[in-house]
C-alpha cells in the first residue's frame, strides 16, 4: 500500500505542475491531455507491479503509454482511425518547439496541438523521472521533477492570490503523503519511526507551503506585476511590408477613391468607429508602434488597466475591397472566428491576418461608464512612460500647447478642453488636393493656423499638444461608422469614411477615443445612442470653458486602514487564509508542548495511588510520542518489549522502577504513601533522561506529537 501511495503522490506532483499552465491555456484545456498522461503512467506502474518481470522495461513502457495518451488527446486529428500517421510523428516533432510558439500568443492561448503539446510532454517527462527516482533515492527527491514543471510554468506567468495558495497546499499534501507512506497503524506491535513524525511533517509542510504561497503572491507590498517570459522573450510575428493605414488615409479621402466599398458589417450594438491600427511612437517624421504582434488566443480580456465593468459586443464583418493585413476591429477585442491564425497587438487592439478572410465574427469588450464618471476621471499615469518622446519639438509648438491648455493637471477634463480648443481654432480641409503628412513639417503650419487639415493633421496635432502637456495620447486610424444601414440590415463602409483620431489613456477605463476634427467636419451630428461617441458627447456638456477649468482635489490613498475590501493590498479572503494558517501553525508549535507540560504537572500533584498511576500514564504517553505503539491492555513486560528500539538501558530501568511502584500501589493491599509517589516520579525522570539519548530530530517530533494528548 505504501508503494502505491508513493507512486500516486509522485504522479500527482507532475499533474499539479502541468495544471499550473492554467493561466496560459486554461485548466479546462489542459485537464484531458495532462490527466491522460498521468493515468497512463500510473497504469504502467500497476502493470509492472502485477508482473515484476516488466519492471526493467518500465521506462520504455511509460514513454510509449504517455505518447499514446498525447496522440489520442491532442493529436487525434492527425491519426487514421486512432492510429498514428506520418503527420502524427511530424506534429510530435513540432511539439518540441511549441513552448516558443506559445510565447507568441495571447493568453489564454488556443489549446491547439501546435501550442499546447509541450505541456503534456513535460508532464510525461516529470512522471518518468519521478517514478525512476522513487526507486533509487529518498522519496522527497522524486517530487523534484514535478516541481521543475511548476517552475517552468511560473516563467510563463506566475500564479497569484488564491490559485498560488491552492497549488502550495496541494504540494504540501503530496509531500505529506510521501512521508506518511511508511506508517503502520496501532494494531502492529511496533512502528518504525522516521526522522520526523509523518503526522507532524504533514501539518508543518502543508502550512509552510500555504504560507509560502501567500507570501510570494498576496504579500507583494510593492505591487509588482507577476513576471512572465512572454514579456521578456516574445517575438513579433513577421508581417509583409505594407503601407501603414495612416499613409493611405489621404488617398482614400481623395475624390476619385471616396466611393470604393471596403467592408460591410452587422453589430449587436451601435458602434461609432472601426479601427485598423494604433500608433504611439513619434520621432518627428513617422508614427509607429513598438509593441509586438502575438497570435490571438482563445479569448483576450480587457486587461488590468480596465477596472470598470465591461459588456461584450459582437459583430460580423464581410470584407469587400479592403486590402492589406489590417482587419477592421474594435478597441478591446476578445475573440475572432473565421480568420486563419489571427494576430493582435494587444496594447493597441490592432488585428492583422496573413490571409484575408471573406467574412469573420468579432467579439469585443466595451467599458460601461457614465458621462459624468468619464468627465471626472483622471488620466492613467502608467501609460505616460511607455509612449516615448516626440522627437525634437519646435518651440512654436510648445508655445501653442501652453496657449491651448493653461497650467492645469492632466485629467480627462483637460483632454476635452484641448479637443474644444482645436474645434474652435482649426478648420477641416474638404477640397482636393487634400493636405497630407503627419510629421513636424506638415504639423507646424497647421498648428500655427496657417493651413487647413484633414483628420490626419487634427489627430496627429492633438496627440502632439496633449503629450507636451502630460496627457497620455496616441494616434489611431480607421473608419467612421455609417449613420444608416442598407436595406438588408448591413452597414457599408467606404473610403470616404476613413479618418484618424486621438485616444487618451483614462484611469480605470483604458484608451478612450476623441474626435477633434469631428465638429468642424460634420457639425453637430448626433452619434449613435449607446456608443462611445455618445458618452463622450454627454461628457462634453459637463466641461466648462478652458479658462474656468479647475484642478480636481487630490484623491486620498486607496488602501486606508479602515478599508473593508483590502488590507495592505491583500484581498480579505486571502488575508483570512493567511491569518488562519499562521494561527494553526502557532497553535501547534506552542499549544502542544504547553498542554503536555500542564498535563504532567497535574499528574504529579496527585496523591496516593493516583500519583503512581499518573506516573505510569506519563511514561506510556512519552513512549507513544517517540513512536512506540501502546495499547490500553498492554502490561509492563509488553511495554518494555515494545520500546526496545526507542528506550536505552537507563530508560528501561526507569520503566522498571515505575512498574514496581504500580505493583505495590495496586496489588499490595496497603495504602500508598507520599514516598511511593515520589519513587514513581523518580522513575519517570529516569525514562526522560534515557530518551534524551535519541537523535534531536526524534526528540523534536516527540515534543510536537499530538496523538499522545488523546
Amino acid at each position: 500500500m505504501s508503494s502505491r501511495r508513493r507512486t500516486l503522490a509522485v504522479i500527482a506532483a507532475a499533474l499539479i505542475g502541468g495544471l499550473c499552465f492554467g493561466p496560459v491555456f486554461s485548466v479546462a484545456g489542459l485537464l484531458l491531455p495532462v490527466g491522460a498522461v498521468c493515468l497512463a503512467a500510473y497504469l504502467v506502474t500497476e502493470l509492472c507491479r502485477a508482473w515484476p518481470s516488466l519492471l526493467a522495461w518500465r521506462p520504455i513502457l511509460v514513454i510509449v503509454g504517455g505518447l499514446v495518451a498525447v496522440i489520442e488527446t491532442v493529436l487525434r486529428a492527425t491519426t487514421l482511425g486512432g492510429l498514428p500517421t506520418g503527420k502524427t510523428f511530424s506534429a510530435l516533432g513540432h511539439g518540441l518547439t511549441s513552448w516558443q510558439t506559445t510565447l507568441e500568443s495571447t493568453w489564454p492561448a488556443r489549446p491547439d496541438s501546435d501550442l499546447v503539446l509541450f505541456v503534456p510532454l513535460l508532464v510525461l517527462l516529470a512522471c518518468l523521472l519521478g517514478l525512476e527516482l522513487l526507486d533509487r533515492t529518498p522519496p522527497l527527491v522524486a517530487v523534484l521533477p514535478g516541481l521543475a514543471v511548476v517552475g517552468v510554468s511560473q516563467l510563463y506567468i506566475a500564479l497569484t492570490g488564491l490559485s498560488a495558495v491552492l497549488v502550495a497546499l496541494a504540494y504540501g499534501l503530496v509531500v505529506a503523503a510521501l512521508l506518511v507512506a511508511d506508517w503502520r497503524g496501532p494494531t502492529d506491535k511496533a512502528r518504525r519511526t522516521s526522522p520526523l513524525s509523518p503526522l507532524l511533517a504533514a501539518a508543518i509542510v502543508t502550512v509552510i507551503a500555504v504560507v509560502g504561497g501567500i507570501a510570494v503572491s498576496a504579500l507583494d507590498v510593492f505591487g509588482r506585476t507577476p513576471y512572465t517570459l512572454q514579456k521578456a522573450q516574445s517575438v513579433a510575428v513577421p508581417t509583409s511590408r505594407v503601407p501603414s493605414p495612416l499613409d493611405e488615409l489621404a488617398s482614400r479621402l481623395s475624390q476619385q477613391n471616396q466611393g470604393k466599398l471596403l467592408f460591410r458589417y452587422k453589430s449587436s450594438e451601435p458602434v461609432s468607429r472601426w479601427r485598423q491600427v494604433a500608433l504611439e511612437q513619434f520621432d518627428g517624421a513617422n508614427w509607429s508602434t513598438d509593441y509586438s504582434f502575438l497570435r490571438l488566443g482563445s479569448e483576450l480580456g480587457p486587461g488590468p488597466r480596465v477596472t470598470v465593468a465591461t459588456a461584450k459586443q459582437h459583430a460580423t464583418v464581410e470584407l469587400k475591397g479592403l486590402t492589406g493585413p489590417w482587419l477592421p476591429g474594435q478597441l478591446l477585442p476578445s475573440s475572432v472566428s473565421g480568420v486563419v491564425e489571427p494576430q493582435i497587438e494587444p496594447n493597441g487592439g490592432t488585428l492583422i491576418a496573413a490571409e484575408q478572410p471573406g467574412i469573420y465574427d468579432l467579439t469585443w469588450s466595451k467599458p460601461s461608464i457614465s458621462a459624468k464618471q468619464l468627465y471626472r476621471s483622471g488620466i492613467d499615469p502608467k501609460e505616460v512612460d511607455g509612449l516615448g518622446d516626440l522627437g525634437t519639438v519646435p518651440n512654436e509648438i510648445s508655445v501653442k500647447a501652453d496657449e491651448a491648455i493653461p497650467e492645469k493637471r492632466a485629467t480627462f477634463a483637460t483632454a476635452l478642453a484641448l479637443e474644444t480648443y482645436m474645434w474652435d481654432h482649426y478648420q477641416v480641409a474638404t477640397k482636393d488636393p487634400l493636405p497630407t503628412g503627419h510629421s513636424w513639417p506638415q504639423l507646424k503650419p497647421f498648428l500655427e493656423g496657417e493651413a487647413y487639415g484633414t483628420s490626419e493633421q487634427f489627430a496627429a496635432g492633438y496627440v502632439a499638444l496633449a503629450r507636451i502637456k502630460g496627457i497620455p495620447a496616441r494616434l489611431a486610424v480607421g473608419f467612421r461608422a455609417p449613420d444608416k444601414a442598407d436595406p438588408d440590415g448591413w452597414y457599408s463602409v467606404y473610403n470616404r469614411d476613413a479618418f484618424a483620431w486621438p485616444e487618451v489613456a483614462v484611469d480605470g477605463v483604458g484608451w478612450w477615443p476623441l474626435d477633434p476634427a469631428g465638429k468642424a467636419a460634420e457639425g453637430n451630428k448626433q452619434p449613435a445612442p449607446g456608443s462611445d461617441a455618445a458618452v463622450t458627447q454627454e461628457a462634453r456638456k459637463e466641461a466648462p470653458p478652458v479658462d474656468k477649468l479647475e484642478d480636481p482635489a487630490v484623491p486620498p490613498p486607496t488602501d486606508e486602514p479602515g478599508d473593508e475590501r483590502s488590507w495592505g493590498g491583500i484581498d480579505v479572503p486571502v488575508l483570512g487564509i493567511f491569518i488562519g494558517s499562521v494561527a494553526l501553525l502557532l497553535l501547534w508549535l506552542v499549544g502542544v508542548p504547553l498542554l503536555k507540560l500542564i498535563r504532567g504537572l497535574r499528574r504529579r500533584r496527585r496523591t496516593g495511588s493516583a500519583a503512581v498511576v499518573g506516573a505510569w500514564s506519563e511514561v506510556r504517553d512519552r513512549l507513544r510520542a517517540h513512536g512506540v505503539a501502546v495499547t490500553s491492555g498492554m502490561t509492563v513486560r509488553d511495554l518494555v518489549a515494545a520500546s526496545g528500539e526507542v528506550a536505552d538501558d537507563r530508560a528501561r530501568a526507569g520503566i522498571g522502577v515505575v512498574a514496581q511502584t504500580v505493583d505495590r500501589a495496586l496489588w499490595s493491599g496497603t495504602q500508598a504513601g507520599p514516598d511511593l509517589g515520589r519513587q514513581a516520579w523518580a522513575g519517570v525522570r529516569e525514562v526522560s533522561r534515557g530518551l534524551r539519548s535519541r537523535p534531536w530530530t526524534e526528540r523534536l517530533q516527540a515534543a510536537f506529537e499530538i496523538r499522545s494528548l488523546f
